[in-house]
């Protein structure tokens, strides 16, 4: 629609029949755009009416807050011309207000002329704002005024033909045709993205784990009352007698109100009985019946005690609904407003109480997984219990067949396998210790094995077998498009062995850089993967090991020392392979056993002078040496002639090291100082040594060992 180029006080025919077409064509665009365009396109309308007819202001108000505030939500103004004010007290227009409610249409050419003298108060806004003459039309949505559409003149007096009029009422049936519309296209909208909460928070609480229910119901309550844009979500459980108490972990209040909470919750610990004013609310949850009220002045005399406590916590509204799981009462849930007084639609009451029917049931489902799990416990405690009878007998069997896989009689080995059993059943970090080849990974292993977490494998990660910039990927993973190459998401070690153990070998050749990331992951459980900044945590239990003297690396710089300080908090020793010689006979036999049945060769008999050779020999490289050598001598040798080659050392053991007699005298020492001096019983150093205390009391007396003085 064009403006015409000459406006006049008073209409012509062809004008009022131009816009008598538009308004009928107006109808059916209103009916044909999707419901989401139509606040743009009232705009559009009633901006192309205002210049067609030459208007200075046209504004849609609605009436809002229980009536008591106009609120322009559609406006055009003129270029120059004072804008209305967005909201206006209905106190401030009371004859115009009352006129509105009546039904009738108000034409005013000289406004300050013609309003009443009952109308004076009116008439101030009128000046202030400079009308000259207005149209003002109640605005009627299915049989109620709820506001009114206004037509003012700023510049000039015009006067209202009642063709003008009459057209404009049919504008404003089309407008609130429209605006009714989109309420009802809103409404479902609401109704969807409600459906679509209950459906996600639902769908949470199937697998979700019974120690994470209190935690993400908390965050849910949270969820609804942000979606309803209420302050305050709380979830009674229902208690003995037919009370009902509030846990904090089931109260939520907006963030806002964070120095209100403190002072409610300040009241409540000095008032603990408060919580017997809400008897008005127990008896009609009991009775399932729900409970609600838009202002504090609905509670009836009986609830005087009831209101006057909420009108200490500063509620508005509240809406409560009662929640049962088989036919019993379990509890209530309540959503509150502290800003704004509230009227609850009849429709938010059965998708109330599903919310809480989700929250119940994940609560009794809660509850039923610890009873199930104190009974446990208590077979537990039993089960120990029996075994505590039987000592003797288990810790001896520990020795002969938890660890099977590991060769050897040597006392060096039972006091290292006595270290693994001490701390396989813990969570405990460990740090094993030992020269390369001495069988490090085979311990880790081992102590895995006889571990909690035993039905899990073991995670391996060789720190030295990776290049620094890839290892930070290998143990934390990394996103797609991390680094060039990275063209999917990788999922890192730690998340692997996520509820099991992560063996961490050659751990001193971890980069300085990544050795903070190790360090937080042992301390908080966390870490991002590589080009991520989503935090995962993770249950792993570390065990390290390395050749290296870490205490030296830290003094270098070369290892964070609180790193080290974490990783060394339960240090296992490996003794190489000089220290533990009697146990050279047993890999031997090993060996060979497993070559020849590769190779399908056979010797039955191993000459002595071979194994005196080998117990000569320093063996720089341990088990791992003696594998090799053990190796290729079933490969070289002639079936059942074993010729061993063994490698010439300016290390042999008869040119420099201790004699046998010191080494012995060093090892029961050292078993003895861990043992606290204590020879005999359950902790006691015979019992690590697999002795009969009489043996080492002679072993001691034969050896020079005396107790040094307290």
């Amino acid at each position: 629609m064009n403006r015409p180029d000459i406006m006049k006080n008073t209409t012509d025919q062809n004008q009022m029949a131009v816009f008598q077409q538009y308004i009928f064509d107006l109808s059916a665009v209103f009916i044909a755009i999707p419901a989401d365009n139509v606040p743009a396109e009232i705009d559009l309308r009633l901006r192309e009416i205002a210049l067609f007819w030459g208007f200075d202001q046209v504004f849609l108000c609605r009436l809002t807050d229980n009536d008591s505030i106009l609120t322009t939500i559609h406006a055009f103004n003129a270029p120059g011309v004072t804008s209305a004010p967005s909201k206006t007290k209905t106190a401030t227009l009371p004859w115009l207000i009352e006129a509105i409610y009546n039904g009738q249409a108000i034409t005013l050419t000289h406004v300050l002329d013609e309003l009443p003298d009952d109308a004076r108060i009116d008439r101030d806004l009128v000046e202030r704002l400079g009308i000259k003459s207005a149209l003002i039309l109640p605005f009627i949505v299915g049989g109620q005024v709820q506001g009114g559409l206004f037509f003012n003149s700023v510049r000039r007096h015009r006067e209202w033909p009642p063709e003008l009029v009459k057209s404009m009422e049919h504008l404003g049936q089309i407008l609130a045709g429209a605006l009714e519309r989109l309420k009802a296209f809103d409404r479902l909208q609401y109704a969807m993205r409600f459906d679509r909460l209950l459906s996600e928070i639902s769908a949470t609480y199937i697998d979700l784990p019974a120690r994470d229910i209190v935690q993400y119901i908390q965050k849910d309550l949270g969820r609804l009352g942000s979606f309803l844009n209420v302050e305050r979500c709380v979830f009674y459980l229902a208690g003995k007698k037919g009370t009902f108490q509030i846990d904090d972990l089931f109260n939520w209040w907006h963030e806002e109100d964070s120095e209100n909470i403190k002072k409610v919750q300040a009241w409540i610990r000095a008032n603990p009985g408060y919580i017997h004013t809400l008897k008005y609310f127990f008896d009609k949850w009991n009775r399932g019946e729900v409970v609600q009220f838009t202002s504090l002045e609905e509670l009836p005399p009986e609830a005087l005690e009831l209101k006057q406590v909420h009108q200490r916590f500063g509620t508005q509204s509240w809406l409560s609904v009662p929640i049962s799981v088989g036919g019993r009462i379990v509890g209530a849930l309540v959503i509150a407003t502290i800003r704004s007084q509230r009227v609850w639609p009849e429709e938010l009451i059965p998708r109330i109480r599903l919310f809480g029917e989700i929250f119940a049931n994940a609560i009794n489902r809660k509850d039923h997984e610890t009873t199930l799990q104190n009974a446990f416990n208590e077979i537990k405690r039993l089960k120990r219990q029996i075994e505590a009878d039987y000592v003797y007998l288990r810790d001896e069997l520990t020795l002969e067949h938890n660890f099977e896989e590991i060769i050897g009689k040597s006392d060096a080995l039972k006091n290292v396998l006595f270290k693994v059993e001490q701390v396989a059943p813990t969570d405990a970090s460990v740090l094993i210790l030992g020269e390369t080849g001495t069988g490090k990974e085979l311990i880790a292993r081992a102590i895995h094995h006889a571990g909690n977490r035993s039905e899990r494998p073991l995670i391996k990660v060789n720190c030295a077998a990776l290049p620094p910039n890839l290892i930070e990927s290998e143990l934390f993973g990394h996103e797609k498009g991390a680094f060039t190459g990275a063209d999917k998401q990788r999922i890192g070690r730690f998340e692997l062995a996520h509820g099991a153990s992560l063996f961490l070998d050659e751990i001193g050749e971890l980069p300085l850089e990544l050795q903070p990331k190790l360090l937080r992951v042992l301390q908080e459980g966390e870490f991002e993967r590589l080009g991520g900044s989503h935090t995962h945590r993770v249950d792993v239990r570390i065990i390290a090991a390395t050749n290296r003297n870490l205490e030296k690396e830290v003094e270098g710089g070369r290892f964070r020392s609180d790193l080290w300080y974490r990783l060394n908090s339960f240090p296992i020793s490996i003794p190489p392979l000089r220290d533990r010689m009697d146990d050279i006979p047993l890999f031997v036999t090993y060996f060979i056993n497993q070559y020849c049945a590769k190779i399908g060769k056979r010797f039955d008999k191993i000459p002595r002078k071979i194994i005196q050779d080998l117990t000569d020999y320093s063996w720089p490289g341990n088990i791992r040496e003696l594998g090799n050598i053990i190796s290729q001598a079933v490969i070289i040798s002639e079936e059942g002639n074993l010729q061993i080659s063994i490698p010439n050392s300016p290390n042999r053991l008869h040119a420099d090291k201790k004699s046998f007699k010191e080494m012995e005298k060093t090892f029961l020492l050292g078993v003895l100082e861990d043992s606290g001096w204590k020879i005999e019983g359950r902790m006691g150093a015979a019992k690590k040594l697999d002795l009969k205390p009489s043996t080492l009391r002679n072993k001691m007396i034969k050896l020079d060992i005396k107790r040094p003085d307290r």
